[in-house]
């Protein structure tokens, strides 16, 4: 079992390490699970990971599973990202205390049926599904969907990268997904055998009716204008 990671320079990256063209843009690297002597096929990679993640809960970097059966390793997001995350995790947290519902932040991690554990930057379970991460087969990573998922561009992780987490997340059960970029100052709605709805400076994003009925997030207030306001 490996001990703590080790940061690894990029001079110093060994041959076991893949860096696709949109991790090695975003700064992720990814090491196959043999080299841990772990792969997807485990039964306790679930404890595996728990313990490594907790093993380097102090370094400066973010953990995930790919369906490649890769330890993807992330720079943590820095300001402004952490911030945006934190923006729809609240606003998404507030109206759920009043319609139901549980809301997971940018460090939970889910396990989807292709056997990665990810986890995108904010997450919530419909009220008629909650009951179901009381199983204790949804210990310590649910082993279910997100209804809806959020996902906050950054720099630290390439768009191609966002897209195919999104896209995996709706093959797999979740009904409705938003990419924030406040760079751009757009919202990419996703929606499950849909093209993907693209606005532009939007003062305000809405949910479906079906998945996020009356939930309304100020993304220009709280992403694309907050920053700029924060250090004036």
């Amino acid at each position: 079992m490996a001990a703590a990671v080790v940061p690894i320079a990029p001079a110093a990256v060994s041959p076991a390490v893949r860096t696709p063209a949109d991790y090695r843009q975003a700064g992720t690297l990814a090491l196959p699970l043999a080299e841990f002597g772990r792969s997807l096929a485990d039964v306790d990679l679930d404890a595996w990971f728990e313990g490594f993640t907790e093993r380097n809960s102090d370094s400066v970097y973010t953990y995930a599973i790919s369906h490649h059966g890769e330890l993807l390793i992330t720079p943590l997001a820095g300001i402004p990202c952490v911030l945006h995350e934190g923006k729809i995790f609240a606003a998404l947290y507030i109206w759920s205390d009043e319609q139901g519902g549980v809301v997971f932040p940018t460090n939970a991690r889910f396990v989807l049926p292709d056997g990665s554990r990810l986890g995108p930057g904010a997450a919530w379970f419909s009220a008629e599904r909650q009951h179901l991460l009381r199983l204790p087969d949804n210990r310590p990573f649910p082993r279910l969907i997100p209804d809806f998922i959020a996902e906050v561009q950054s720099p630290c992780i390439g768009r191609r990268e966002l897209v195919d987490k999104i896209n995996r997340f709706l093959r797999y059960g979740t009904r409705l997904a938003w990419l924030l970029d406040a760079v751009a100052r757009e919202v990419v709605i996703f929606r499950p055998g849909q093209a993907p709805e693209t606005l532009y400076d939007p003062e305000f994003v809405d949910g479906d009716a079906a998945v996020l009925p009356g939930f309304r997030f100020a993304v220009r207030e709280k992403i694309f204008d907050y920053f700029t306001i924060a250090t004036e």
